[in-house]
């Protein structure tokens, strides 16, 4: 049983756009699109879709520069089937990524979400030793509750589902806030921005894990992930993500609810002692504890 599936990358940096689209164009499944919304500044995406002259890309031009979130809620506008697996434009899909992931989704209904193993690379391409949250969730494929692994995810602080390009869901399962993906309780999640989707997926049914590795994320030194800024956002978003997910079902037990503060707790002590920080970081970092240990006391 084969359904069809949209290929979605939202294009900014052409350092890498090529291996991306050579990726999914690779892929050994017969019905499939490919959907490139282009947000650079410049003409270089667009000339290296021309030069792949396939007819299984859709290629659009933004009217304007979008925000993050903005290009991955134009790509899924744009997405024609219901299976939907985005492609960041640094990062590469195996070859059986298609077909392994909407081979299961595709007669099993009640799955929201699949995902896989995937393997870290640099900016060359050389494959680099796997981190805490690349490392197996199982050491073989399974099928398991959304619910349980939202849990999971939580209580550990540690987005273990994986980034856009290792995930494949149903686009008829997501609920739009104001038009917006990563829009979730009236918050924008940018760090945590996958993972707010996630975790609306995985409220509604079923996961799946492939154990076998079908994407390759890339690291490399223009990523913003790599910013202090961003660490202080993710730290914010930790604590928002933990309350709305609670909102949602998630961490619905008084032990669970301590283990995700806890453990969010933890991992911003982890950064080493806040007066490491300049004034202002360290009073964003404080007051994330702060909170984290009103809301831990509030049930002792």
């Amino acid at each position: 049983m084969t359904e069809p599936v949209s290929i979605l990358i939202p294009a900014y940096n052409e350092a890498f756009f090529a291996e991306a689209l050579a990726s999914a164009l690779a892929q050994r499944y017969a019905d499939f699109e490919v959907v490139v919304c282009d947000d650079s500044p410049g003409d270089a995406i667009e000339r290296r879709v021309r030069d792949a002259n396939s007819r299984r890309i859709r290629y659009r031009r933004n009217p304007g520069p979008s925000s993050f979130g903005g290009n991955f809620s134009r790509c899924l506008a744009e997405a024609r089937a219901d299976l939907v697996k985005f492609l960041n434009d640094d990062d590469r899909l195996h070859p059986d990524c298609l077909a392994t992931l909407a081979g299961i989704m595709a007669p099993n209904r009640a799955v929201t979400l699949a995902t896989s193993r995937r393997d870290l690379i640099d900016g060359a391409g050389l494959a680099q030793p796997a981190s805490a949250s690349t490392a197996p969730l199982s050491q073989v494929s399974a099928m398991m509750l959304g619910r349980e692994l939202g849990d999971f995810v939580l209580v550990n602080s540690m987005n273990l589902v994986g980034e856009p390009t290792t995930v494949m869901f149903r686009k008829s399962a997501v609920s739009l806030e104001e038009g917006r993906l990563f829009r979730w309780g009236g918050a924008e999640y940018h760090c945590l921005a996958d993972l707010s989707l996630w975790l609306r997926l995985l409220a509604q049914g079923f996961a799946y894990y492939h154990a076998g590795v079908l994407s390759e994320f890339r690291m490399h030194a223009g990523q913003e992930q790599r910013g202090e800024e961003i660490r202080l956002g993710c730290m914010e978003e930790w604590l928002a993500i933990i309350r709305q997910a609670r909102t949602a079902g998630f961490l619905s037990t008084p032990a669970l609810w301590r283990q995700a503060l806890e453990s969010l707790r933890a991992r911003v002590l982890y950064g080493g002692p806040l007066e490491r920080y300049e004034p202002a970081a360290r009073e964003r970092l404080a007051r994330v504890l702060e909170e984290a240990r009103a809301e831990l006391d509030a049930y002792n």
